[in-house]
Order: structure tokens, then C-alpha cells, then sequence
């Protein structure tokens, strides 16, 4: 009954998620590094059935770009709560999660590694994460973004590490790039979410194994996204570390 219910609506769906992503298109290309989202219509039509996209594009200068969309049933704080809760982290087995110090308000800083079979030499790299505060702005508070990148101090940034984060990190070969982003647009009762990453693992590794290594925690946790957001109402009470919404303030406990 579910199934066919979401059939019968998706072509209201398609229409609702094309209008917000119109409408989030402006902002996008001006806020974004990877410029606005494009999706066609069987794409749209995917994902007013509940279907997740995959989608991968070259740019001009050889580089992948991986994009994931989907159509979430929940708010957009339910939604961001999953994505950015810690007690997610380590979805894939393959891919350790180290947050460094100092925190600071609205950004973090990522140690991950992921182990690869053998005779490929695992890799490890130092991300900075932020919430873009400007966007949900500018957007008429509409466009709720969480985007990273590569420490730009490179390798070297795992010698300013403190004594205690050093005995976080693992041996790997450091990786060339990896910027990313997770957009949470609401349509309706729906949030448009949507994952873009572009990563390069370095070596002669073909460009599909690489894309899916180094977004692999990303793959893992968009599969379960819709059951983590419904659950976050039960889940994110009082006594739950707060989590900051891109408003600046802590999005209160249900």
C-alpha cells in the first residue's frame, strides 16, 4: 500500500522537489563550489517514488563529482540531526572517524582513514568541516548546507596535532582532494537531501572504485537516512548533546 501510494503521488512529488530545487538554484550557484544541482526528469521522477539517484558528472579539469538525491519524509531538523550526530559515525567498518581538537562553534575538524584490501596502501586525510550560516540566509532560511574540505596545511597538519590526537592517527597515504556537501532543501512535508563529494584517492585507481571508497560513509549513511530521521523525535530528547542548527542556535530537544 505504501509502494503504490508513493506511485500514485509521484508525479506531484517530481513537481514539489523540481520547484525547490528551482528555487534553491540562485543561491546554489553563488553559495555552492559545485554550483547548483542538476537532475533530469527521470531522476526527479526516481526520487518522487522514493528511489535514491546516483549521479556522477566530469568536470572540466577530469575531476568526478558524485552526487546522491533523494526525497526525505521528515522535517529538515530531523533530517540534519541524522546526518550530523555523532552517534552515527562509523556507518562503514572501512572508515574511522576521529574528531580533533579545539571544536568550535558551527565547525569540526575530521580525522578519517579507511582501510583498503590488499596490495592497495590504505589512505587517510584531515577534513574541515562547516555549517553555512550565510546560505540559510540568503536563502529566505530555506537551504540548510554542511560543506567540507581538505585541511589546506596538507600532510603536514598531522604534525600540529596535539600528543593526544597524534595517537588517533593510523598509517595511510595521504589523498590529493576531498570536498563535499550535504543540502537539505524542505518541499512540503519532504526535505529535497541531496550529497555532492568529489574525491581523489591518489594512485592509478579507476575512477569508479575511487569515488566509491572515498564516499563510502556517505553511500552508507544516505541508505539509512530515512529511517534515522524518522527515529529522531524519540531520539534527540533533553540530555542529547545539542547539535547546532545553521540558524547559529542549538536545535532544541523534542
Amino acid at each position: 500500500m505504501v509502494g503504490f501510494l508513493w506511485w500514485c503521488l509521484a508525479p506531484a512529488f517530481a513537481g514539489a522537489i523540481d520547484d525547490a530545487l528551482g528555487s534553491a538554484s540562485p543561491h546554489l550557484e553563488q553559495h555552492s563550489p559545485f554550483g547548483a544541482p542538476a537532475f533530469n526528469d527521470e531522476d526527479l521522477a526516481k526520487m518522487a517514488r522514493g528511489e535514491t539517484v546516483w549521479t556522477d558528472s566530469k568536470k572540466a579539469n577530469g575531476e568526478t563529482l558524485l552526487t546522491i538525491g533523494g526525497l526525505i519524509e521528515a522535517s529538515p531538523a530531523a533530517v540534519w540531526i541524522a546526518i550530523l550526530d555523532d552517534d552515527h559515525n562509523g556507518l562503514s567498518e572501512r572508515v574511522l572517524d576521529r574528531e580533533l581538537a579545539p571544536r568550535r562553534e558551527g565547525y569540526k575538524s575530521l580525522y578519517q582513514h579507511i582501510s583498503l584490501p590488499y596490495p592497495l596502501s590504505d589512505r587517510h586525510w584531515i577534513i574541515e568541516i562547516q555549517t553555512d550560516r550565510s546560505l540559510y540566509q540568503v536563502s529566505q532560511k530555506r537551504i540548510w548546507r554542511r560543506g567540507w574540505d581538505l585541511d589546506p596545511r596538507g600532510e603536514s597538519a598531522l604534525n600540529a596535532l596535539s600528543e593526544d590526537d597524534k595517537s588517533k592517527i593510523r598509517t595511510g597515504v595521504w589523498t590529493p582532494a576531498n570536498e563535499g556537501e550535504w543540502l537539505v532543501i524542505p518541499s512540503g512535508e519532504h526535505c529535497v537531501v541531496i550529497y555532492r563529494g568529489r574525491f581523489d584517492i591518489g594512485g592509478n585507481i579507476p575512477d569508479s572504485i575511487a569515488q566509491a571508497v572515498g564516499n563510502q560513509g556517505a553511500l552508507d549513511l544516505f541508505n539509512q537516512l530515512q529511517d534515522l530521521a524518522s527515529e529522531m523525535p524519540s531520539h534527540y530528547k533533553a540530555g542529547h548533546p545539542p547539535i547546532l542548527a545553521p540558524t547559529g542556535q542549538n536545535l532544541p530537544p523534542w
